[in-house]
């Protein structure tokens, strides 16, 4: 998601009154359970049906989930504005899924009840006045959802057309077809890297901005994915591997991040470029990337996020990680992905090193470690 300034509304946030540190960190220690909660009233709503419009129950369960985590994100950093300008983005997306705009009060007055029930009352009575705001712009969010509209990556000028050929050959599950297309590319000089960069991120982006707008369901999403997948390993190795070795890297996303192909991209542009990756594949357990780390002693760890709601996972990887590294530790932890687009400003709170924006930027960085040695 990327905001478009045209759809921010002008919502009054500002008068809020403070939440106390306690409230904010009871949310976030109780927010799967509320989310839990909120999801079992909507299931005993009355007008569940007209709020599904035929979709199954999971696309409002992944949305509870995924308020939760982001408010409790939102709290923590006081980023209002953040929920400000990705309110308009949910009420777009959800309701190009079919899922009616009065849904989403119905949800918050759940969310009101399920935080009055879990939690102390002083730290419930604190949280009230963030949902009566939400509330009371609703409609200032449907307004600004009206005029949404998702920034598209641009493309070359010399490459509208191609991208445009695969973007419907990913769409209808021509993999001959992409893989044509891309070889050809190839053929004609252009780099592995710049093919994922030019071509695959915004292709990709493309098909999730069609989902949002209801244009493309999610298996055909999820086709175009498996798709992007089978062309690019195809391809990958018939790219020159380097002899010269630079050193270890480990490549991740971090827990609850499902979206992986933006990690495999950079794994992949780094591996060509001389390093040698591990990629530890979605939804990674910190444990696991721990333990990975501590055999291999990489030069540098990236980490992927792409959900702003999985922003506490990557700040509890990145402290986990600094933990076991100790202060004297030179590694570098970089993060990368779509939520750290959407609001750079979070690195900070995130306590990573450095936020790349694209696979070339992470091969240039890299190769700047060897300069520094």
């Amino acid at each position: 998601m990327i905001i478009d300034p045209s759809a921010m509304p002008a919502f009054g946030f500002e008068n809020m009154p403070p939440i106390p540190p306690r409230a904010a960190r009871l949310y976030a220690d109780h927010a799967d359970r509320l989310a839990s909660q909120v999801s079992h009233l909507l299931m005993q709503h009355p007008r569940l049906d007209e709020f599904l419009n035929g979709n199954a129950f999971r696309l409002l369960e992944v949305n509870h989930r995924n308020h939760g985590a982001f408010v409790a994100e939102v709290l923590r950093t006081r980023n209002f504005e953040l929920l400000a300008k990705s309110l308009p983005w949910a009420y777009h997306a959800y309701h190009h899924q079919g899922v009616p705009y009065d849904y989403f009060p119905v949800q918050l007055d759940a969310w009101k009840r399920a935080i009055r029930e879990q939690l102390p009352s002083a730290e419930a009575a604190s949280l009230m006045p963030l949902y009566d705001w939400m509330l009371a712009v609703h409609a200032d969010v449907i307004a600004a959802a009206k005029r949404y509209r998702s920034e598209r990556p641009t493309v070359p000028v010399g490459l509208v057309e191609v991208h445009g050929k695969v973007v419907e050959a990913l769409i209808a599950g021509d993999h001959l077809a992409v893989l044509h297309h891309c070889q050809n590319l190839l053929n004609e000089g252009m780099t592995f890297p710049r093919l994922l960069q030019w071509i695959f991120y915004p292709a990709m982006v493309e098909i999730g901005v069609r989902w949002e707008k209801g244009a493309v369901s999610v298996e055909m999403e999820h086709q175009a994915t498996a798709m992007a997948y089978l062309v690019l390993s195809a391809l990958y190795y018939e790219q020159p591997f380097p002899a010269k070795a630079r050193g270890r890297a480990i490549v991740a996303s971090v827990t609850n991040e499902f979206h992986e192909l933006g990690a495999w991209m950079v794994a992949s542009c780094l591996e060509l470029d001389g390093w040698d990756v591990t990629f530890l594949a979605s939804d990674c357990a910190l444990e696991t990337l721990v333990d990975t780390m501590r055999a291999e002693s990489p030069r540098f760890i990236a980490l992927s996020v792409s959900l702003l709601s999985n922003l506490e996972a990557a700040r509890e990887t990145v402290a986990a990680l600094r933990a076991d590294l100790g202060p004297a530790s030179d590694t570098p932890i970089l993060v990368g992905g779509r939520a750290l687009l959407t609001a750079p400003s979070l690195l900070d709170a995130i306590g990573a090193d450095l936020f790349l924006t694209d696979c070339e930027a992470a091969v240039i960085w890299a190769r700047s470690l060897e300069i520094a040695a």
